[in-house]
């Protein structure tokens, strides 16, 4: 289990950085009843992936992933494949950043994507709607299932798998918990610091999330070539 957890490190670092989810939950502890929204929220993305890795965890031992093909072979092609998608749509996404016009004058507000400017007094509806098309519609679904494909592949048992499987769901919801965590304990001045974080965050969107497309894209396109040439 220790091995395959330290396999998974890369796929935890990747789904517990997400510019959007993090801009999220920052919006959400803003509103009228932070906890509540961001419970929602949150708890809505972590059922989805554990759903998701549910079903795919069934579906690949019934197929038997383990006897069809290496592991290794296998684990190295869906990390090549999910790191070179990464690495074209953060370039894609990095000429779009440094093309875009300027943005508002230093210590104005940055304009919220419409999507986000919902989250601000969200109704449950919104908030469950707004929670899975963002857990679907952004890179974290290929970390997601990378990481599937590693404890598909994993020399362990069933509960070992679905130990693998939930580290990979608890993860994937670290974009709420900690800033959640970080607003209950510090108080008013840990709010401000989160405030300007968000304003800082949704200014520079487009270049951070190509920078985190291109690092976690090298990173998969490494691992997967060693995997598969080694």
């Amino acid at each position: 289990m220790g091995d395959l957890l330290a396999q998974l490190v890369p796929e935890i670092l990747g789904l517990a950085v997400t510019p959007a989810a993090i801009v999220a939950c920052l919006l959400l502890l803003g509103s009228h009843r932070p906890y509540r929204n961001v419970a929602v929220f949150g708890g809505t993305v972590m059922v989805v992936y554990a759903v998701l890795g549910a079903v795919v965890l069934s579906l690949g031992r019934t197929a038997g992933t383990q006897e069809t093909a290496d592991p290794g072979t296998v684990r190295g092609w869906i990390g090549l494949v999910v790191g070179v998608l990464f690495l074209a749509v953060g370039v894609l996404a990095l000429v779009r950043a440094r093309a875009a016009p300027p943005g508002p004058p230093s210590g104005a507000e940055p304009e919220v994507p419409g999507w986000a400017r919902r989250l601000a007094q969200p109704t449950t509806r919104v908030l469950v709607v707004s929670a899975v098309v963002l857990a679907l519609v952004n890179p974290n679904v290929a970390i997601f299932l990378s990481g599937l494909g590693m404890v598909l592949t994993a020399d362990v048992t069933v509960a070992e798998q679905a130990a693998g499987v939930l580290v990979l769901v608890v993860a994937s919801v670290l974009d709420y918990v900690i800033p959640t965590a970080f607003y209950a304990a510090t108080g008013l001045p840990g709010r401000r610091r989160l405030t300007v974080m968000r304003f800082w965050l949704v200014h520079h969107d487009r270049a951070i999330g190509a920078a985190v497309l291109l690092v976690f894209g090298a990173l998969f396109t490494v691992r997967g070539l060693v995997q598969v040439l080694g």
